[in-house]
């Protein structure tokens, strides 16, 4: 009996062993990650960042890959609508099965997606990026909602970080250009609007109050437009006699600058310099883009090949070859791949609820031509998941992270055809904020339009 009872209680205690060894083992990461965009195909403003992005892609596989897997990168094209770019999101979260997808940056459409994509984490964990958007209620509500929005990020600052930056347009036009009247004019889009009416709640002035207290310049023309408005022709008679020094036009890839340029130069204000904000006119294309009539033109640039990073000149070279044309968002959205590749090594995993914390004040350095790129961990809104550029703490100074060398805000001045003379860099200018004065910037050879015009022969 006792041999019978031994018996029966070691082949128990064999098959209970062998229903362990069986049972459920931990998931084991396989297969490609899957980066997906979503984002209109066919627009200069995120077709280079997804080209960037894939660029980034095909280079660390070259090199093995994140933790020996490869990347896949969909995009998911929304035709720069935002029903279409709810659809879109829906699809590269669920058929695409993307662990990230990014949104092009427009912060009326990231605002549409928004709340479908918290309906879907709940049914596929995933990571939002907003990639060149914005608008701060994008990520306003993370510090307070954190559990609900906790997966959001941003690969660009929000409105507020800008008034660290927006300090080197002022000087550059009183102390370079000689100006102290200015003409405004705003894209009229959710992105420009806190800088037309102010930010209370951080205590931060409208843009022309801060010409005006910064620099003493007098706003004497203050003027929104549409995207894609078409005819400026009115404007610019108008802004021509308002005694205007200088025209700054607050755009983006969204405002039709080549329109706009080609009708400045051919209107009562051609000889008021105009200073753009973004769009095209951040690349050497511009120039074709308006046969030349950009000439005198003032704006962000980033195609110039200085020696900002150890890979920056090869990287602009590189773009060029593929015939990517290089805005900011373009440098960040190609940091992003690499920031991400960072945050999965990091957190050893691609468990979207590891990866979170790993990416909270995660940066990356001398990524091509970024020398610093990464997301604010510090829990004050809007900054918190944002990119680091100003000091969440003060939004007029740049972030600390930044000095004394990380800090480039590249102007240039369209001088002739491949000949575009930076203005201002406020690289490692020693000030802060930083100034139009910097490495490789030359603000002495600025020239105004109409000089331009004479040496051209126009």
């Amino acid at each position: 009996m006792r041999r019978i009872l031994f018996a029966v209680f070691t082949v128990a205690l064999i098959a209970s062993m062998l229903m362990i060894g069986c049972g459920p083992k931990q998931q084991v990461e396989t297969g490609p990650i899957v980066i997906a965009y979503v984002g209109n195909v066919a627009s200069p403003g995120t077709k280079p960042a997804m080209d960037a992005m894939q660029m980034a892609c095909d280079e660390i596989n070259a090199a093995g890959g994140i933790e020996g897997r490869q990347i896949k990168f969909v995009t998911e094209d929304s035709k720069g609508d935002a029903a279409l770019s709810v659809q879109a999101a829906t699809r590269a979260v669920i058929d695409d099965k993307a662990l990230i997808y990014f949104v092009e940056g427009r912060t009326e459409i990231c605002l549409a997606v928004m709340p479908k994509s918290v309906e879907l984490y709940q049914q596929q964990p995933h990571l939002l990026f907003f990639q060149g958007a914005m608008g701060r209620e994008l990520t306003l509500p993370i510090v307070d909602e954190y559990d609900k929005y906790k997966f959001i990020f941003r690969d660009y600052d929000p409105e507020d970080g800008h008034y660290s930056s927006i300090p080197v347009y002022f000087a550059l036009w009183k102390e370079v250009l000689g100006a102290s009247k200015v003409a405004w004019l705003w894209e009229d889009l959710a992105w420009t609007k806190l800088w037309r009416n102010g930010i209370p709640d951080k205590n931060l002035p409208t843009w022309p109050d801060y010409a005006k207290q910064t620099y003493g310049l007098e706003t004497v023309y203050n003027q929104g437009t549409r995207p894609k408005m078409g005819m400026y022709l009115p404007v610019l008679e108008s802004i021509a006699n308002s005694g205007a020094d200088v025209i700054f036009m607050c755009s983006s890839w969204f405002t039709d600058t080549d329109v706009f340029a080609k009708q400045w130069s051919e209107s009562s204000a051609k000889d008021i310099p105009v200073c753009f904000y973004g769009g095209t006119s951040q690349t050497y294309d511009f120039w074709d883009l308006t046969g030349g009539k950009c000439l005198g033109a003032i704006s962000p640039f980033y195609e110039k090949q200085d020696p900002v990073t150890p890979d920056a000149v090869a990287w602009l070279q590189k773009c060029q070859a593929k015939g990517i044309p290089v805005q900011s968002n373009v440098i960040f959205a190609y940091a992003d791949i690499f920031l991400i590749k960072k945050a999965i090594e990091n957190a050893g995993s691609t468990d979207v609820e590891k990866l979170i914390p790993a990416l909270e004040g995660l940066y990356v350095e001398n990524v091509g031509p970024a020398a610093f790129h990464g997301i604010c961990g510090d829990k004050v809104a809007p900054f918190f998941h944002s990119r680091i550029d100003s000091d969440p703490n003060d939004a007029t100074a740049i972030n600390p992270l930044l000095l004394p060398d990380k800090f480039i805000d590249p102007i240039g001045q369209f001088q002739g055809k491949d000949n575009v003379v930076m203005m201002a860099t406020g690289f490692k200018s020693g000030e802060n904020p930083p100034r139009y004065k910097g490495e490789n910037a030359h603000p002495e050879l600025y020239k105004t339009p109409a000089q331009l015009r004479q040496e051209a022969g126009q």
